[in-house]
C-alpha cells in the first residue's frame, strides 16, 4: 500500500510542477527501500520484479508515452539491487553499509531517467536528468538514514 501511495504522491507532484521540475523516484526509492529491508528471499524478489514492471508501465503510458523506457529502467535497477544485496552476507548488511546502501539508491534514481535520454538522444534531455538528480539528492539521503536507523535501533 505504501509503494501505491508513493506512485500517486510522485505522479501527482510531477502534476503539480507541470513538468518544469523533476521529481525523484518516489516509487522506486520505496522499491528499493523494500527489498533492503526485507531478509532477500525470493518471494520478495519475484514480487519486486514484477511491481517495478508494473510501476513502470503506468509511468510510461502517464508521462512518456512509450512504454518501456522507465519500465525497463525499473526493472534493470531491481534486478541489480537484488543482485548486489544477496552478495553481502547478512552480517554484512548492518555495519558499514552506507556506501553501497547510498549507490543503489542512487541507481534508482539514475538508471531509470537516463535510459530514455541515452536512446532518444536530444540537448534538453540532460537538464532534465542533471536537474533530476540534484532534487533526489535529499530523498536519497532521507532514505538512507530511515534505513540505516531502522536495521541499527
Amino acid at each position: 500500500m505504501t509503494l501505491i501511495i508513493l506512485w500517486l504522491l510522485q505522479d501527482l507532484l510531477t502534476v503539480f510542477t507541470g513538468g518544469g521540475m523533476q521529481i525523484p523516484g518516489l516509487f522506486m526509492l520505496g522499491l528499493v527501500y523494500r527489498l533492503l529491508v526485507d531478509d532477500g528471499s525470493s518471494d520478495v524478489s519475484l514480487w519486486a520484479i514484477w511491481l517495478s514492471f508494473a510501476g513502470g508501465i503506468l509511468w510510461d503510458l502517464r508521462w512518456i508515452g512509450i512504454p518501456g523506457f522507465f519500465t525497463l529502467g525499473y526493472v534493470v535497477v531491481i534486478l541489480i539491487v537484488i543482485q548486489v544485496w544477496g552478495i553481502i552476507p547478512p552480517q554484512g548488511r548492518v555495519s558499514g553499509t552506507g556506501t553501497i546502501i547510498f549507490a543503489l539508491l542512487e541507481a534508482s534514481q539514475l538508471i531509470p531517467p537516463l535510459l530514455p535520454v541515452l536512446i532518444l538522444g536530444g540537448n534538453t534531455g540532460w537538464s532534465y536528468f542533471l536537474r533530476q538528480q540534484v532534487y533526489s539528492l535529499p530523498a536519497i539521503l532521507l532514505t538512507m538514514y530511515i534505513y540505516l536507523r531502522k536495521t541499527r535501533s
